[in-house]
């Protein structure tokens, strides 16, 4: 039996083992390994967050699930093939827990704020991650990078926008994937009428990390 110490609300205080009961409360089941880097990662988080301008989310139950539940369902439900690029990652997310989870997916997280990329590189070189590497520059149409086999963003802008930029750097067959709220039938509706050329809708699945967050993962592929 696990004996944590509490605070003066009787909730458990930030830990390794909380870390893993409240992950596994979302459904995500990481080995030793794997929980040893997503804990040292939320410890440099927590460390750098003030001077980097991390995440504006302060309790620990609340990132947990809003960050690390969340980035770590995506694997859970679609296939993911790298090369993968990380639009707009700001502090990893989903880049640095998918790649956790996935350690053998080749990784670039892209991120044009400074201080953010500092962090990314040291998170970087303190879990000793390969195959991953940061693009200090935003992603724009006509950007010099490879090709990516999937390209994934969380809640950066709708996803025709999206779909305009990057549809020179996802190989055919390759997808685009969009963690997004509920309320993103129309998003999906434009993108369809103004990509169809070259995106197909591949998915759309509704999920849930918590009683009172819903979320849908929409995916289409390159033509």
């Amino acid at each position: 039996m696990l004996i944590y110490a509490h605070n003066m609300n009787n909730t458990p205080k930030p830990s390794f083992h909380y870390l893993d009961e409240l992950l596994k409360k979302g459904k995500i089941h990481l080995n030793q390994n794997q929980l040893e880097n997503l804990w040292r990662y939320h410890k440099l988080i927590r460390e750098h967050n003030k001077d980097h301008d991390l995440t504006r989310l302060i309790k620990f139950e609340t990132i947990v699930t809003k960050h690390y539940v969340d980035c770590l369902s995506v694997p859970k439900l679609i296939d993911l093939k790298g090369p993968m690029l990380d639009i707009g990652t700001g502090a990893g997310f989903p880049g640095i827990p998918i790649k956790i989870f996935m350690p053998e997916l080749k990784v670039t997280l892209s991120e044009h704020r400074p201080r953010r990329v500092d962090f990314l590189n040291l998170v970087i070189k303190d879990l000793g991650l390969k195959d991953i590497e940061t693009y200090s520059h935003k992603i724009i149409y006509g950007s010099k990078l490879e090709k990516f086999n999937c390209i994934i963003t969380r809640a950066l802008e709708t996803i025709p926008e999206t779909l305009r930029r990057v549809r020179d750097l996802v190989n055919s067959g390759g997808i685009v994937v969009f963690m997004k709220g509920p309320n993103c039938s129309e998003e999906i509706r434009e993108a369809a009428l103004t990509t169809s050329l070259i995106f197909k809708l591949k998915s759309d699945l509704h999920y849930s990390i918590s009683d009172l967050d819903k979320r849908r993962l929409v995916t289409f592929i390159r033509s």
